[in-house]
């Protein structure tokens, strides 16, 4: 039957202040399951296996319900709970030096819940603790070291057998791999994998989220004290539905992560519960989000809503008002208003022609909330078309384009001007895209008056020293009159990342920012783009014609040939394992490794099928005859007809090779 929890909350009391530690908690563990808890330090991981133990300190208020094997526990005496520690449910403690007598050998350390509970006598107790403790790779000399003779991974191990000794039907471990090499690691989740076909009920208290994904079933994320989102395991990091899990698996390197590692909008410490004011009113018991500084803010209790609203890179009014629920998408449990991870920008069917010429053929993409999304493909694709129509900078001949749900081909002037302003816009030649009579204030300034902002001027003044100051430029008065034939081509650049962020935008559209500047000032200037995302929870459509520099930043990767977009997928898996041979073209380009990239481009004309088709080295007659569709291929999209077979397509690109 397992482990069963039921709307556990805890409180941590400390006179006339409390931290909630945990609020309504509720998970469930079978027989030879593992449920892994993942969460930032402070979450409430360790207070809820220590709920499960019996071992909160005594200022602990716990309430909701634990069951082990159907029989309730938490309201047990001490001496009931002394009987079912170890021997029905155990717990590995992280920090597992702490956890040891340093005065006793190790061997009679795992014996000694044998002899306590007279189950063995002294002499069959070392028996038994030798065996369990080999059953762990301790060994030999070993068996008889003191604690600090022995290394982090053997301590663990030192743990597990003790944990096992009593042979309980369900285990607890809290960060049994942290501070472990890499082959101490794969040792732990080899036995933990071994306790699951045991028949244990594992719950695995972690932050390393590639364990998680690889050891447990299911995944519970936990933050400040609730749950906001339950999913399987082999979803972690491909399929997150909640902002916060999807932040924490970019905030996590791994071996297949292609992209530089990005961070968590803000800062959250810990929840305060406390009394003030008079018993009559509303905030005489409330909570606080603790965060560097004041806990009040303006005197007045913070919102009732979505605890993560303030990091969030999706959150909108109601999250902070609305007390929000687990509810069931699919086989996830998720704690968000807007169901999940949402669109900001949605494109159907779009498509743009200049005369007779296709700059843009019938295209479908989606930008997810926070997301960086970005669109490579050699000179002529049609990656800035997409890109200025996905801004609004350029009207679509047909087809679909919303933005945060709304039709942006239907906005009403006034609606337009009102809505526009959350998209900004950074264009490819920055020495072009702003008037050389203004001078910075002025360049700064003038989308504020574009979008007639009902700001007094020092409003605007100091709206342009706050974003100039985002964007590492000075705010002086003398730097502000300067104009920007007096500037290096890498300080136009971030007058112009600073004028379009000026309004505050949600989305930015990111054409080539840095393929006219030198590789040092691109370096700081992508720097500069990949922090301000993170600060301000931007969503970011970035044209590159840089494949190495997409695979830095992308969190997806759009490729796109004449006018189509072939491959879209996530950035690892379209670097690792491409699916249609143009992007592996453009991947082996960017290595040097391709003769003539452009061989047999003079029949392209005489396709009528897939573009690709003249240069592909391994083309059927449909491909000639019939434009491809996209397929789901691997949780990639692929346009081409024979993607299972890439691999065969790879052995002959000796053709197209020195």
């Amino acid at each position: 039957m397992g482990i069963d929890i039921k709307n556990l909350s805890v409180i941590y009391k400390d006179g006339s202040h409390s931290i909630q530690a945990l609020e309504e908690v509720s998970i469930s563990i079978a027989p030879g399951k593992c449920l892994a808890l993942v969460g930032e330090s402070g979450s409430g991981k360790t207070t809820l296996g220590k709920s499960c133990m019996g071992l909160l300190p005594s200022n602990a208020a716990r309430e909701g319900k634990i069951s082990v094997n159907g029989r309730r526990i938490d309201n047990l005496k001490e001496p009931a709970l002394n009987e079912i520690r170890w021997d029905k449910i155990a717990m590995v403690f992280q920090n597992g030096a702490v956890n040891l007598n340093p005065v006793h050998r190790i061997i009679d350390q795992v014996a000694e819940p044998l002899i306590q509970r007279r189950l063995s006598g002294r002499v069959e107790a070392k028996l038994k603790s030798k065996e369990a403790l080999e059953q762990m790779g301790v060994t030999g000399e070993y068996l008889c070291r003191y604690p600090h003779q022995l290394s982090g991974g053997q301590t663990q191990q030192v743990l597990l057998a003790m944990a096992m000794i009593l042979d309980p039907e369900i285990i607890l471990l809290d960060e049994p791999t942290s501070s472990l090499d890499a082959l101490s690691k794969v040792f732990i989740s080899g036995v933990i994998d071994q306790f699951k076909s045991n028949g244990k009920a594992v719950l695995l208290i972690t932050h390393d989220l590639e364990m998680a994904a690889g050891l447990a079933d299911t995944v519970s994320v936990l933050y400040l004290g609730q749950i906001l989102e339950t999913l399987p395991a082999k979803d972690l990091f491909l399929k997150p539905l909640h902002p916060y899990t999807l932040a924490l698996g970019r905030s996590y390197p791994t071996m297949t992560t292609a992209r530089d590692l990005g961070g968590i909008k803000g800062d959250v410490f810990f929840r305060l519960v406390h009394k003030h004011g008079r018993q009559d009113k509303d905030n005489y018991n409330h909570t606080h989000i603790q965060v560097s500084g004041s806990i009040h803010k303006n005197g007045h209790a913070p919102p009732a809503g979505c605890i993560f609203q303030s990091r969030c890179t999706q959150a909108i009014d109601r999250c902070q008002n609305e007390k929000i629920i687990l509810e069931e998408i699919g086989d996830h449990r998720v704690r968000c208003l807007r169901n999940g991870i949402a669109d900001i920008l949605n494109l159907k069917g779009v498509n743009k022609r200049y005369g007779d010429v296709p700059a843009l053929q019938p295209t479908d993409l989606s930008l997810k909330c926070g997301e960086i999304f970005c669109i490579v493909g050699e000179t002529g694709s049609g990656k800035t078309t997409l890109a200025m129509i996905s801004a609004g900078m350029l009207k679509q001949d047909s087809g679909e384009k919303t933005f945060e749900g709304r039709d942006m081909d239907q906005w009403a002037r006034q609606e337009y001007r009102s809505l526009a302003r959350h998209i900004g816009v950074i264009y490819q030649n920055p020495a072009e895209s702003i008037s050389p009579r203004f001078s910075i204030l002025e360049a700064v300034a003038e989308p504020l008056k574009i979008h007639k902002t009902t700001m007094t001027r020092e409003t605007i003044q100091n709206r342009v020293s706050r974003v100039l100051t985002q964007v590492r430029l000075s705010t002086d008065p003398l730097f502000l009159k300067r104009y920007p034939h007096e500037l290096n081509m890498g300080a136009i650049q971030r007058v112009c990342i600073a004028r379009a962020l000026v309004l505050k935008p949600s989305l930015l559209v990111a054409d080539e920012p840095t393929s006219s500047l030198d590789p040092s000032v691109q370096a700081k200037v992508i720097k500069l783009l990949l922090d301000l995302q993170i600060e301000l929870g931007l969503t970011m459509l970035f044209i590159t014609h840089n494949i190495g520099l997409a695979r830095k930043i992308g969190d997806r990767i759009g490729v796109m040939l004449a006018g189509r977009l072939v491959e879209v997928g996530p950035a690892n898996m379209i670097l690792s394992a491409p699916r249609h041979p143009y992007t592996r073209l453009l991947i082996d380009s960017a290595r040097g490794l391709v003769k003539n990239p452009f061989k047999s481009e003079s029949e392209s004309a005489k396709s009528f099928g897939c573009p690709f088709a003249p240069r592909c080295p391994l083309p059927k007659d449909i491909c000639r005859e019939k434009p491809p569709e996209m397929v789901n291929v691997d949780h990639c999209q692929v346009r081409c007809y024979f993607p299972l077979t890439i691999d065969r397509l790879y052995e002959n690109y000796s053709l197209l090779l020195f």
